[in-house]
């Protein structure tokens, strides 16, 4: 993503149920999902491999069962040793169907060892929820097909500056445009599980080489706002940012839950290795490990 600053599972996965859905739709026609959860977890040192495996395992339980819904896994390539894991709703209203469509015995039954065994991986949990927001978005879809990484701008607004932030984001964007970018941004703004003012931006990449042909833009972005208005977008960004940081998180097919038409689309990265299948069990309209209800903070 372009930066527009220069200043200063142990609780885990949600299943997709009704009219859920991934952090972006297949069709690029689609607006983004209305509600998107992300839970972290933080592996501890030298558990990659064991998480990973873990994950998988439970991911193919899913298919095993039949379960509907899929999810998107992510690892973190900067910042903590972490696991994403992406997971979009219509509203609020389906994510709770989601978590009581969760509860089918004989399904948890399959799948609770798999939940429980996480806890040898991974140190700390922490779930997310947030809201999209349009204005704060550029360009937002996503082929989530051939996405493999996803940039991720953790951006903390200061409290009372909305305005000013509006108007910084508007000035990218309008710049973006201005030079025909090539770039999805998809903002959201965080509603539990983090501060009131913190919003995420996620930029979808094919493959890193695209993070090289975007550098080459740089001075164009420049040109197209002008001095004058670098001057003033400094000035709007010192007031209205406390802090910007920005990550990278590779996606983990073997991870993830993908749709059948994700890999039919692109076998070679979704397709999932071949395993042996957890039990099976009759399936609900979805399951899930069960999420911890949003709480402020």
């Amino acid at each position: 993503m372009i930066k527009f600053l220069f200043t200063a599972s142990a609780l885990v996965l949600l299943m997709l149920a009704g009219g859920a859905r991934p952090l972006a739709a297949q069709d690029e026609s689609q607006a983004p999902p209305k509600v998107l959860v992300i839970d972290r977890e933080t592996v501890k040192p030298g558990k990659d491999v064991g998480h990973a495996k873990n994950e998988a395992a439970f991911a193919q339980g899913l298919a095993a069962n039949k379960i509907p819904g899929n999810y998107v896994a992510a690892t973190t390539m900067s910042g903590p040793n972490e696991a994403w894991f992406l997971v979009g709703f219509d509203s609020y209203a389906d994510w709770e169907k989601s978590n009581k469509a969760s509860d089918n015995p004989k399904v948890r039954a399959a799948l609770e060892p798999l939940m429980e065994k996480d806890g040898d991986y991974i140190s700390e949990t922490r779930q997310i929820v947030a809201s999209y927001n349009e204005k704060w978005s550029y360009r937002p879809t996503v082929d989530i097909v051939h996405t493999h990484y996803f940039e991720v701008e953790t951006i903390r607004v200061r409290p009372g500056h909305a305005r000013d932030f509006d108007e910084l984001i508007a000035m990218s964007n309008a710049a973006m445009e201005k030079i025909n970018l090539d770039e999805h941004d998809i903002a959201f703004g965080a509603d539990y599980g983090n501060n009131g003012n913190t919003i995420y931006i996620f930029t979808p990449r094919k493959s890193l080489a695209d993070i090289d042909a975007e550098q080459a833009t740089v001075q164009a972005y420049r040109d197209a706002i002008g001095e004058e208005g670098r001057k003033h977008r400094a000035q709007l960004a010192e007031a209205a940012i406390v802090s910007d940081t920005s990550d990278l998180i590779e996606v983990s097919p073997e991870m993830s839950y993908p749709a059948d038409s994700w890999i039919k689309g692109d076998p070679t990265f979704w397709k999932p290795k071949a395993a042996k299948p957890a039990a099976k069990a009759a399936a609900p309209p979805a399951a899930a490990k069960k999420a911890a209800p949003p709480s402020g903070n």
